[in-house]
């Protein structure tokens, strides 16, 4: 896709603040905030083989600091994810891309579709992680999309699943999707689970992947708003314990 000079423009820009914001939010939530890592996310993205991780839009924020941050850490390979043929997706692969994220580029038409999942079957094939939004690019939010489904069964690549909350953390109600943002010193969960079942038909297979991970949602808010005594937890440059 053809940008205009300003366009250029503003997405150089867009990755040249995102360097220091980003930067600034990881060293934040590298040391000033305590995780609860559950699940086995954290010890497969230490192997070397590849996964399909889908997470909700609303989580993608903190899900991919801590991705950047133990990427960082520990020298794991960079993670590969969709982002449109549009300017707003261009913005997001310059923001992204100065901390060690691949993109595929694709769009919500059929072709574009087709394209997408065709980049991110290379991805894999290649020994990359993918990381998916599944209730994206459009609303209703929390519906689980039909491609993590589909190239899990394609690919024969392994589905996970992923909640990544906080507690205090600030909810953006201009979005459909209502970002969260982790305010300082927060505490944040990463609850993971999988593989999903992708087998049988693929309405019920993306209907059992929908129900858990919107069951993950529940264990992370108990685990930080309705647990009667939160622990400290880890920071991440210290091993899970």
């Amino acid at each position: 896709m053809r940008y205009s000079i300003r366009q250029k423009l503003a997405a150089g820009a867009a990755g040249a603040l995102s360097t220091g914001i980003f930067g600034l939010m990881l060293r934040h939530l590298r040391h000033d905030c305590r995780w609860h890592l559950r699940g086995p996310l954290d010890d497969l993205l230490a192997g070397d083989r590849p996964l399909i991780l889908a997470v909700w839009h609303q989580d993608v924020l903190l899900l991919l600091h801590y991705l950047a941050i133990t990427t960082f850490l520990e020298h794991r390979r960079p993670m590969v994810m969709l982002a449109s043929r549009s300017f707003d997706g261009e913005i997001t692969r310059r923001l992204m891309r100065a901390w060690g994220f691949r993109f595929v580029r694709g769009s919500t038409g059929k072709r574009g579709a087709h394209a997408a999942l065709r980049g991110l079957r290379r991805a894999l094939d290649g020994g990359s992680s993918v990381v998916i939004v599944a209730d994206g690019p459009l609303p209703p939010p929390f519906v689980m999309q039909s491609g993590p489904i589909y190239l899990a069964r394609a690919t024969g690549v392994p589905l996970y699943l992923a909640r990544a909350w906080a507690r205090p953390q600030v909810l953006l109600s201009g979005s459909w999707f209502r970002m969260a943002i982790p305010v300082p010193r927060a505490r944040c969960a990463l609850f993971s689970s999988g593989p999903v079942d992708v087998g049988g038909a693929p309405e019920d297979a993306r209907l059992r992947a929908e129900a858990e991970l919107n069951r993950l949602c529940v264990e992370a808010d108990r685990r930080l708003y309705l647990h009667p005594r939160v622990t400290g937890g880890v920071r991440l440059d210290v091993r899970r314990v």
